[in-house]
């Protein structure tokens, strides 16, 4: 039984890429490949040492594991995804003690990376009150 289940995942993983993907290119290093993701979310609450409530939020891109050009994610790779004529860059990332990807199905034919957009000249943090302050980053 577990070959069928196994095969209708793959299947799925194909179905969710031809209905729903986005075309994106994957960087690691100097190198570059195209994938086809689907778009999500994540959320992760956590609590500081000092008490405060941390949430982090990012922007995942789901797709076959065997799309997956140079491995498993790690830190610092980078899927650019391009909307129009405007490229916008995503970092593989997570909180501390959270993987920088999971596995979307008990089969691992599809596997979620968590990212943070990275191509903003401006930074928002958010105080312990919940207000969003806009800090202008230094350019170079």
């Amino acid at each position: 039984m577990a070959d069928v289940l196994r095969t209708g995942a793959a299947w799925l993983a194909g179905q969710l890429k031809a209905s729903a993907g986005t075309l994106c290119a994957y960087k690691r290093g100097a190198n570059t490949a195209t994938i086809t993701a689907t778009i999500g979310a994540s959320s992760f609450e956590s609590q500081s040492q000092s008490g405060v409530q941390e949430l982090w939020e990012s922007r995942d891109y789901i797709l076959s594991t065997s799309e997956l050009p140079y491995g498993l994610p790690v830190r610092g790779d980078v899927i650019v995804e391009t909307l129009g004529d405007v490229a916008t860059f995503y970092e593989v990332s997570s909180p501390r003690g959270v993987a920088p990807y999971r596995f979307a199905d008990a089969f691992q034919a599809m596997v979620r990376i968590h990212t943070q957009q990275t191509d903003r000249d401006i930074a928002y943090i958010v105080t312990e009150a919940g207000d969003e302050i806009v800090v202008p980053l230094a350019v170079d």
